[in-house]
C-alpha cells in the first residue's frame, strides 16, 4: 500500500512544482514597457532652460499617468521632442526611462532622465 501512495504523493508534488513554475514564468511575461512620445512646440522667447523644465513636467505627468492607468506596465520610456512652430526642425530634449519600483521610490524626472543639450543648438534657441 505504501508504494502507490508514495508514487501518488510524488506525482502531486511534481505537479505542484510544475504549476508554480509555469505561473512564475507567465507572471514575468506580463510585465510590459510602455513608450510615450511627446512633442513640445518651441517658444523662442522662453529659452532652453524653461523648455527643459516644461519637458520634465510633461515627462513626469506622462510616467505617472501611465503607471496609474496600466497595472501591468513595469517600465516607462518617455521621450520629449521639441519642434519649431514651422515644423522644419525637431530635436529630442530628454528621454526618461524608469521602472515602476524606481518611480514609486523617487518620482523625479531629473534623476531618471537623459538630457540632450545639443538640442539647444539644433533648434537655434538662446
Amino acid at each position: 500500500m505504501a508504494p502507490p501512495l508514495l508514487r501518488f504523493t510524488n506525482y502531486l508534488l511534481l505537479s505542484a512544482i510544475a504549476t508554480l513554475s509555469t505561473m512564475a514564468i507567465a507572471g514575468a511575461g506580463f510585465a510590459e514597457r510602455r513608450e510615450v512620445d511627446i512633442r513640445l512646440l518651441v517658444n523662442q522667447d522662453e529659452g532652453f532652460t524653461v523648455m527643459t523644465r516644461k519637458a520634465e513636467i510633461l515627462a513626469r505627468s506622462a510616467a505617472q499617468r501611465t503607471f496609474d492607468r496600466e497595472v501591468l506596465v513595469s517600465d516607462v520610456s518617455v521621450k520629449v521632442t521639441a519642434q519649431n512652430l514651422n515644423q522644419d526642425q525637431a530635436a529630442i530634449i530628454l528621454q526618461m526611462i524608469v521602472s515602476r519600483r524606481d518611480w514609486a521610490s523617487r518620482p523625479d524626472p531629473k534623476i531618471w532622465s537623459t538630457y540632450f543639450p545639443m538640442a539647444k543648438a539644433l533648434l537655434g534657441i538662446q
